[in-house]
């Protein structure tokens, strides 16, 4: 079987499994919204612009409903013993990390379209307050960061994956290695919602595109050539 259809047949498994259950999409979309509705009263959204701060807001809320997910994905696979059968299969390993790697960045894209609109009306002063010409910045950031989260989240959600704590290793291990990360997407998320397009900004805003693109490249390489060992293990 080639690469590209042994990908495809597992990612396809994912997501009719998770379409038929709803579990993570559902627990994700819900956990997103209660911590906006927190946040929401928490800092009198009502009463103070919070603009300013709308990126952190939005990336703390986003990073660990990735958390949630990501380590039910794994979850599933070793209690319905489809782990085991993936390792007894004839496809590389590195394979599975790729199709796992997809399937959880499409469900956690899913969930952050979903609950960005929602954030701007909890959170901008002025509903959707974002130059039309950035939107296409707004929106390549979100999927390079995406893609960080899901390669590094997949990884340590392959290594919390056989320990008696899954939810605690999972945000441990990964909170510090997606440092890199957090801090270009919540530059370029906050300074496109704001409204914001003064040149130095704007540049801020390209860096963080370029380090994210870099982060992505690295650790997706890395982890793809060490996953047989990871997998093993």
């Amino acid at each position: 079987m080639k690469p590209f259809k042994q990908f495809w047949v597992i990612l396809k498994k994912d997501i009719i499994m998770e379409m038929r259950t709803k579990e993570m999409l559902v627990s994700m979309l819900l956990f997103v919204m209660l911590t906006m509705i927190i946040f929401n009263y928490a800092f009198r959204a009502d009463r103070n612009d919070l603009t300013p701060f709308g990126g952190g807001l939005l990336w703390l809320a986003f990073i660990y409903t990735a958390f949630l997910g990501m380590n039910r994905s794994f979850v599933h696979e070793k209690d319905q013993g489809c782990l085991e059968g993936l390792l007894l299969s004839p496809v590389d390993r590195s394979i599975i990390y790729v199709s796992k790697m997809a399937g959880n960045l499409i469900f956690l894209s899913a969930v952050e379209f979903a609950a960005v609109p929602i954030f701007t009306m909890f959170f901008i002063s002025f509903p959707y307050y974002m130059h039309p010409d950035k939107l296409g910045i707004f929106l390549l950031g979100l999927v390079l960061s995406n893609i960080g989260i899901a390669a590094v989240g997949t990884f340590v959600a392959t290594l919390a994956v056989n320990t008696n704590r899954q939810d605690l290793l999972l945000p441990i291990l990964g909170l510090p290695l997606l440092m890199p990360v957090v801090a270009p997407a919540v530059i370029i998320s906050g300074t496109i919602m704001s409204g914001s397009t003064s040149k130095h900004e704007m540049e801020l805003v390209y860096e963080s595109l370029k380090i994210l693109a870099a982060y992505d490249i690295i650790f997706f390489v890395v982890i793809a050539m060490i996953y047989d060992f990871i997998l093993g293990e």
